[in-house]
């Protein structure tokens, strides 16, 4: 096997639960909570109805749960059913690292390994081992890949396939000889293309990275039966690293005095991507010192990936869908600027396409600060230098928004963001924080089909 693949492989088979710090336990379990309550705040969601009645047509010998449902099915359509529901509102974890361009959001992980876990009787440990091992890989090989001639035309869902194979492989715990099948049979197949980020967005924005987990449990599953994969998936003649001109080499992964990389994972505070949580909070702190009539214009300041021309992303000044209004940070600014808040009924269709918040963000560009560019992504600027109608220029900027490792959300944080999700969905207070207490002691559950059982909203689908 290629030294990449042998690097991953041995440590998902090595690594055991003993091996993990309590830094790395406790951070598994904030990005659990985090992920549950993300998934049954988007749990009412049409794409998410109509995936959910997807799911409903499959049954398995060994099932796996949809979280807020009696439902069960095979392991990889849990995989992408739950990951889909975490990831849907753009309010679940994220993490960047190297160029700071490929920013994927590790918990998409998170429904392939409980998916993984239950299926196979599997216990809380075993859920925070596999989350472990796939934000692991998840986070080494973001650190590693580079962007070379702007914008990437490949998307990371590829990552999710790879990590999520490595974290179903642990709970399954295949030989060394099955994960590097599982390696092979993840990567291989599951290069897939960024065109989900360019024009209107549609849903796939939300099921890519879930679809790569799904990718990598089947790819465990089929290494289990004794499926082989293909040799030298990253390193070889038309390997990963070939086919996608990014050669990396891995550092020493995590364990060992090496901090592991769920340690690091970033939070959001608000339900939008996360180069747009500092820029919303400055907008909301303009908001507080001026009237949004008053305004002229508005010019961004940034780093250079963050950075989009209305000439090369006219959808970003016109959005039309859901998806496109979360990944546009002029809408956002705008939203933020006249609402004073950004909530679920942002991205209803009288919000995105009111006359009112489009006259504004015509207002608005964006440019690069060459300092912010040479600072990210260890630390995060933005600054806003307004024009106000009177001539008057006004500067206001913030540095990291809550949530980034430098300014951590706190565990009650958390714990609130969690409650004001699930209570809204629906979910009584009582059974809220029974399950947010067991959640908290997840590695001592030893039933995960009744740990899940908590988050029931509907006896059946809607």
């Amino acid at each position: 096997m290629d030294k990449t693949t042998e690097k991953f492989v041995n440590f998902a088979t090595d690594l055991a639960y003993a091996d993990l710090t309590p830094g790395a336990i406790h951070a598994a379990k904030r990005s659990f909570v985090d992920s549950i309550g993300c998934a049954l705040g988007a749990f009412s969601a049409e794409p998410l109805q109509a995936v959910r009645r997807l799911a409903l047509q499959t049954s398995a010998t060994k099932p796996a749960t949809i979280i807020g449902t009696r439902v069960r099915t095979s392991p990889d359509l849990a995989a992408l059913v739950n990951g889909s529901m975490i990831r849907y509102l753009d309010y679940s974890d994220d993490y960047f690292g190297g160029a700071g361009d490929i920013g994927p959001h590790p918990s998409d992980n998170i429904g392939g390994v409980l998916a993984a876990a239950e299926s196979t009787d599997r216990d809380g440990k075993a859920v925070i081992l596999g989350m472990v091992v796939a934000y692991e890989a998840c986070g080494h090989i973001t650190d590693s890949m580079r962007v070379t001639e702007g914008r990437r035309t490949w998307d990371y869902p590829v990552f999710h396939a790879i990590s999520s194979a490595l974290g179903a492989g642990k709970v399954y715990e295949l030989s060394r000889a099955q994960m590097r099948d599982a390696l092979g049979l993840a990567v291989v197949p599951n290069i897939s293309l960024a065109q989900t980020r360019f024009g209107q967005i549609s849903n796939w924005k939300s099921f890519r990275g879930p679809n790569g987990s799904r990718n990598g449990v089947f790819a465990a599953q089929l290494a289990q039966a004794g499926i082989t994969g293909p040799e030298d998936p990253f390193e070889g003649k038309a390997g990963f690293m070939n086919h996608l001109a990014q050669p990396f080499e891995l550092p020493a992964l995590g364990g060992h005095g090496v901090p592991f990389k769920i340690e690091g994972t970033y939070f959001k505070c608000l339900p939008v991507r996360y180069d747009v949580q500092l820029p919303v909070w400055v907008a909301l702190e303009l908001r507080r010192q001026v009237r949004v009539e008053d305004i002229e214009s508005i010019c961004i300041f940034r780093e250079k990936r963050s950075v989009v021309a209305g000439a090369n992303n006219p959808e970003y000044w016109n959005p039309t869908t859901r998806e496109t209004a979360d990944h546009s940070l002029p809408y956002l600014i705008g939203a933020a600027l006249m609402d004073g808040a950004i909530t679920e009924a942002t991205f209803t269709p009288a919000r995105y396409r009111d006359p009112g918040i489009l006259a504004l963000i015509q207002k608005i560009r964006m440019e690069e600060d060459k300092e912010f560019t040479a600072a990210y992504p260890r630390t995060f600027h933005c600054r806003f230098e307004v024009v106000l109608k009177s001539g008057k220029v006004m500067v206001v900027s913030q540095t990291n928004p809550k949530g980034h490792p430098a300014n951590p959300m706190s565990d009650k944080e958390i714990e609130e963001k969690f409650l004001a999700q699930v209570t809204t969905a629906g979910i009584t207070d009582q059974q809220a924080r029974t399950l947010l207490e067991q959640m908290w002691a997840l590695e001592t559950q030893k039933d995960l089909e009744q740990l899940l059982a908590l988050t029931r909203l509907h006896e059946k689908l809607p």
